[in-house]
C-alpha cells in the first residue's frame, strides 16, 4: 500500500492533474465573478459593479486547449464580458446611444426642475 501512495504522490501524472485543477479553478473563479457582476448590473436600483476583463473565459479556453479539448475551448467565449464588449463596440460604431433620464422624462410629458 505504501508503494501505491508513494507512486501516486511522486508521479508526474498527479502533478499534471493538480495543475489542470488549479488552472480551471482560477478560471472558474473569474468566470463566476463576471457572471455575478453581470447579473447584479441587470437588476434596477443596484450599484454598478465593474466586470473583470475576460480573463476567466480565456483561462478556461486555454486550459481546455492544453488538455486537448479542441472545439470545446469555445466554452470560454460564454464569459459575459465578450457580449458586453461586442455590444459596446456596436453601439459606439453605429451611433446608437441610450437616452438620458432627462430626455425620457421630457419625451413622456413630465417636466422636472
Amino acid at each position: 500500500m505504501a508503494e501505491f501512495f508513494d507512486g501516486l504522490f511522486n508521479s508526474e501524472t498527479a502533478d499534471t492533474i493538480f495543475g489542470y485543477v488549479l488552472i480551471f479553478g482560477i478560471g472558474l473563479f473569474f468566470y463566476i465573478a463576471n457572471w455575478c457582476c453581470f447579473i447584479n448590473n441587470m437588476i434596477p436600483g443596484r450599484k454598478w459593479v465593474s466586470m473583470i476583463s475576460p480573463i476567466g473565459g480565456l483561462i478556461i479556453a486555454g486550459g481546455i486547449l492544453i488538455t486537448g479539448g479542441g472545439w470545446w475551448a469555445l466554452v470560454g467565449l460564454t464569459d459575459p464580458f465578450f457580449g458586453v464588449l461586442v455590444y459596446s463596440l456596436l453601439t459606439g460604431r453605429f451611433g446608437v446611444t441610450k437616452k438620458s433620464d432627462k430626455e425620457e422624462t421630457n419625451e413622456n410629458g413630465k417636466h422636472g426642475n
